[in-house]
């Protein structure tokens, strides 16, 4: 058994934990569980973490953790662990079988309220699947092919044009603090070093064809018609909050969602370098930035929270645009859904 791993685990999740501890066994620079440093968290699974300094284990929901839950205070009064993103504690109750207007029908007419509520009537697969299927569609074709998308765009170079401005002036300007000769060409490579950790801005070219999005549609649509979501989010075509929560997916799938062993939501690199940058959102979308992570939070807990029958499984996406710049998905535009 791994050395820092708390007891009464899963058998998936320990062994997940033992393979990962035998994989980076000879990179720990510190001793096991060493206190005098600050823990670099990597991921192990969805509700678990290893210090990549000491191997020191972290796992949401476990009584007995070495290192607990380092929690913050959400806007809607939940608790979010910050090392992996988990609500661990949420005061909103979501009630399947009660709706708003059944509610209120029971506090105010307390006397004529039925004491047995009828049945919800169950929404077919097939419908629920239509439904994402649209909005997806949708939210694909407003993020990366509508005006709104062009005006990110331009956003994002005009930001990064002046984040190289300013890179430029504050070497020149150290430059003439230290009474010291300034050499445009340092000046350049300065402000070269410094954007190297920005993201190059997205050009119109760098956006592939619309059925290279068709794998990234299919895995979200397969992932949110099998969960069971909490009763606000209602699966309609005018539903902003199953819009949003499409939204959070299409930024989620940069890196992908795997939970003990399973894949929830492929990871599609391509993603990062060419979706809307989460500032432009507010700006150019009229949306909170913050919907990417409450949509992330919210699938994690369902996630956790829904029993699959069968596992979920995604088609292969194999194409070589981000290589070539060419498209090779399945021929062409007729395989996008709309």
């Amino acid at each position: 058994m791994v050395p820092n791993a708390p007891a009464g685990l899963e058998p998936g999740l320990a062994q997940l934990i033992q393979k990962w501890w035998k994989r980076h066994t000879l990179t720990f620079l510190l001793p096991v569980m060493y206190k005098a440093h600050t823990h670099d968290w990597m991921s192990i699974s969805m509700d678990c973490v290893g210090c990549r300094l000491c191997g020191v284990v972290h796992i949401c929901g476990i009584r007995d953790n070495i290192v607990p839950c380092s929690l913050q205070l959400q806007e809607d009064s939940s608790m979010v662990c910050t090392y992996t993103g988990i609500v661990v504690k949420t005061t909103t109750l979501y009630d399947g079988q009660t709706s708003v207007a059944e509610y209120q029908a029971d506090h105010l007419h307390p006397l004529c309220a039925h004491s047995i509520l009828p049945a919800k009537k169950c929404m077919s697969m097939a419908h629920k699947i239509d439904i994402v299927t649209k909005i997806t569609s949708d939210v694909i074709d407003q993020l990366f092919f509508s005006e709104q998308a062009r005006s990110a765009r331009d956003f994002e170079m005009q930001r990064y044009n002046r984040k190289i401005k300013k890179s430029f002036a504050d070497y020149l300007s150290k430059s003439r603090v230290c009474f010291a000769q300034a050499n445009l060409l340092d000046a350049l490579e300065a402000s070269m070093r410094a954007m190297s950790s920005f993201r190059k801005p997205v050009q119109e070219d760098n956006i592939p064809p619309r059925a290279h999005f068709v794998q990234v549609q299919r895995a979200i649509v397969i992932l949110l018609s099998r969960l069971k979501v909490p009763r606000p989010y209602v699966f309609t075509e005018n539903s902003d909050k199953i819009k949003n929560l499409v939204v959070s997916m299409i930024y989620v799938a940069r890196d992908g969602i795997c939970f003990k062993g399973q894949v929830y939501l492929p990871k599609f690199p391509v993603l990062a370098s060419i979706l809307p940058l989460e500032l432009a959102l507010s700006k150019c979308f009229e949306t909170q930035p913050k919907i990417v992570t409450d949509g992330e939070n919210i699938v994690k807990m369902c996630i956790k929270n829904t029993n699959f029958c069968t596992p979920l499984e995604f088609p292969t996406h194999i194409c070589a645009f981000e290589t070539t710049g060419h498209c090779t998905c399945a021929q062409g535009e007729e395989h996008y859904q709309h």
